[in-house]
């Protein structure tokens, strides 16, 4: 049955990805952006080497090739996600601990409260790297949203694999597919909607992260914060294996012989959802991090995949504040405040609603992001009203 208690297949699996990740990360071509002065470092700028598109796509052929030959199945994730999440929980405090020792070793600590636990959860790091490779970045992009989608793809190939079977047993021939004036035969994909909606939302959240990297040096997460428990645990091990929550339900629904299914108006009014919620929250990043960059003179013009309309404001209006800082109020950013939160908390919303209404589980992703979004957005009030002054009212 189910079980959680690691194997040495699933130490395999998982430390062998993450090693993988660091050495694409360190190795593969992409544009060097510079992050924010840091004032501990005497206002020095580092670089950041951004190939996250180039990793992105040698991933998905290299998943394609192991799973075709048989060599790793895709399916494997799915069916050993319990030892590979406790791997990657007991791989999470030993990091987390291996930082804090090194940090205090060698000196690097920053802003530390003298608390050992407190210091251990915060971090005692605040820019960690290995050669030219920003662990806290790395961690944060790289780790997480990949596995989350390679979990969402081996629950849909395993859907697929459980209703061409269910087919079978009812003695209903496979439907095949031609293609290129029959010069292709394959099966007809036989994955769910559901499923293949959650396997879009989160292609579409790795994706952004991938294209829109060179925005992730200026935000708070890496210029603030310093790289502990919270963020390491929370990378590494949190959002993979809480975010998959409304993905497994849909498969152990499928498994119980008892697959979600929708009517077709709801099942595309979903998608539609999702995909316009999409559009707002991808174009509204976009749109506040390169007014960040184009006001220091970093901007990049990228040719990643997808550049959508309105990604990038071209003369935009904003306040000059009287801390000499500029606000932006073009594009969406006129609209509302903090319009981005909300297009994500829709798209939240859309991972619970596409798997129905019979369990509370699909829905603790939306509940959970509801609660951190309203500290989080009352920890960017008070911080915008420091930099901004009463130009923020």
């Amino acid at each position: 049955g189910p079980t959680i208690i690691p194997t040495p297949r699933s130490m395999v699996i998982y430390l062998s990805f993450t090693v993988f990740q660091y050495f694409t990360a360190a190795t593969m071509p992409g544009i060097k952006v510079l992050g924010l002065p840091v004032p501990s470092l005497g206002g020095k700028r580092l670089e950041y080497l951004c190939n996250g598109t180039a990793t992105w796509y040698l991933d998905l052929v290299l998943v394609t090739v192991l799973h075709i030959s048989g060599w790793f199945p895709i399916t494997t994730v799915v069916d050993e996600i319990g030892p590979i999440m406790c791997v990657a929980m007991i791989w999470a405090i030993i990091v987390t601990i291996g930082t804090y020792v090194v940090g205090c070793v060698f000196g690097r600590t920053h802003r530390m409260s003298g608390s050992v636990p407190y210091d251990l959860f915060m971090g005692a790091v605040l820019n960690p790297r290995i050669r030219n490779v920003d662990l806290k970045m790395w961690s944060e992009i790289r780790i997480p949203w990949k596995i989350l989608f390679f979990i969402s793809l081996s629950a849909a190939v395993k859907d697929h694999e459980i209703s061409v079977e269910r087919d079978l047993q009812s003695r209903i021939s496979p439907e095949v597919w031609s293609l290129f004036g029959g010069m292709i035969e394959m099966n007809a994909i036989k994955t769910s909607s559901p499923m293949l909606f959650m396997l879009l939302a989160h292609c579409l959240y790795v994706n952004a992260c991938m294209k829109g990297e060179e925005c992730i040096p200026t935000t708070w997460d890496i210029f603030y914060e310093k790289w502990g428990y919270m963020l390491i645990f929370w990378n590494l091990a949190g959002v993979p294996f809480s975010y998959c929550y409304s993905t497994l339900y849909l498969l152990n629904r499928s498994h119980g012989n008892d697959p979600v299914h929708h009517s077709k108006i709801y099942t595309v009014s979903v998608y539609v959802l999702l995909l316009a919620a999409y559009y707002v929250w991808d174009t509204a990043n976009s749109q506040k991090n390169r007014f960040r960059m184009q006001q220091r003179g970093t901007h990049v013009e990228r040719n990643t995949f997808p550049q959508l309309p309105w990604g990038t404001i071209h003369n935009p209006t904003y306040i000059e504040t009287e801390h000499g800082n500029k606000l932006l109020t073009g594009g969406w950013w006129g609209i509302a405040r903090k319009i981005h939160y909300t297009a994500d908390l829709v798209m939240a919303l859309s991972w619970g609603l596409i798997a129905g209404f019979d369990s509370f589980i699909p829905y603790f992703y939306v509940t959970f992001f509801t609660a951190v979004l309203i500290h989080r957005v009352g920890r960017d009030h008070v911080h915008c009203k420091k930099k901004y002054g009463s130009d923020f009212d």
